[in-house]
């Protein structure tokens, strides 16, 4: 049977920058992303590499694309028998941040045909140390990926000082102490990680809340009724930007939405960049950019993905159409 690795964590933990140190260390992988939006972004940052990507887009893979994920193995595997991919070792499924791994884990353990070829090898989460503590407090997804994880990845060692470490290490060991936890500086963890098998056990899915007579502190508790308040949309458009135009266009869309941001990422064409200017958002962190050398791939349009949090699902799609106005009267 084929092992299966699900990396999750959520939304700019690292779980690419990871991903991507790992395939540069291992060519026996087959690699599946699922990105919360329906423009694929995560896929075209991928590094060089010679293994199979595949894109699932539109939806959490633990609920909206559990279909296309079964799909999506299936073909995997079938194409590695007659020989039209490389010959991969490993599957590492990529979930997007806001998904339940549970939801990843149970179709590999109910659907028969896959119980048949693939075996589910570890759960491994990247836990932003830099945000540990807030995303606990204000996310539930966050609490169901490290409840979930036989290991906690602590990524942005490098950022967090020594002092910070301690409160998160307790939050996460009272969260899950039988995962193992790892710190981490610039994605770099050593692939021989994902050799490593864990005995499965019983994931805590559902509604979270404390164990009765059991002391818990608050940001252990959340219920049903706040999971699953993030909201996703996309943009595309063709033609490039001034830079300095483009600053401004950033700082609105950072207003607009205020404390509602969860996650920004962009590729954007720029005047006079050969590449893509990457954009990345944290929460209520400084955007970072960075110019890539070229466009991933054929597809050289910019594109856009916005990811709030609220009970207004059409909020993140209002913020795109101020910015798509506010775009199009600077380029006109």
């Amino acid at each position: 049977m084929v092992p299966v690795v699900v990396l999750t964590g959520f939304l700019g933990s690292g779980k690419t920058t990871v991903l991507n140190h790992w395939l540069s260390r291992r060519d026996d992988l087959a690699v599946v992303i699922n990105e919360l939006g329906q423009v694929g972004i995560d896929q075209a940052l991928v590094g060089e590499a010679s293994v199979p990507v595949s894109l699932l887009a539109g939806g959490c893979v633990c609920c909206t694309v559990q279909g296309s994920l079964r799909t999506t193995l299936r073909n995997l595997f079938m194409a590695r028998d007659a020989g039209e991919v490389p010959r991969f070792s490993t599957v590492l499924v990529e979930t997007t941040g806001a998904a339940d791994p549970f939801g990843v884990t149970s179709v590999l353990e109910q659907d028969r045909w896959l119980r048949r070829h693939f075996q589910l090898r570890s759960v491994i989460t990247t836990v932003d140390a830099r945000s540990g503590m807030a995303g606990l407090s204000r996310h539930p997804e966050v609490i169901e990926q490290v409840r979930a994880a036989d290991v906690l990845l602590l990524t942005k060692a490098d950022q967090v000082e020594p002092e910070q470490r301690g409160p998160l290490e307790a939050a996460l060991a009272e969260l899950n102490p039988a995962a193992e936890r790892q710190w981490s500086e610039q994605g770099r963890v050593e692939p021989a990680l994902l050799d490593r098998a864990f005995p499965r056990r019983c994931r805590v899915t559902g509604q979270l809340s404390a164990v009765a007579g059991a002391a818990s502190p608050p940001l252990l508790v959340a219920s049903q009724a706040s999971r699953h308040r993030l909201h996703a949309a996309d943009l595309r458009w063709r033609g490039a930007v001034d830079y300095f135009a483009l600053q401004s266009l950033w700082a609105d869309l950072l207003e607009r939405c205020g404390s509602r941001l969860v996650r920004l990422k962009a590729l954007v064409a720029v005047d006079k960049l050969d590449g893509p200017l990457l954009v990345q958002g944290v929460g209520g962190q400084p955007l970072e950019m960075s110019p890539l050398p070229s466009w991933p791939g054929d597809d050289d349009d910019s594109r856009l993905v916005l990811i709030t949090d609220g009970d207004d699902p059409a909020f993140p799609g209002q913020c795109l159409a101020a910015f798509r106005a506010a775009l199009d009267r600077i380029r006109h």
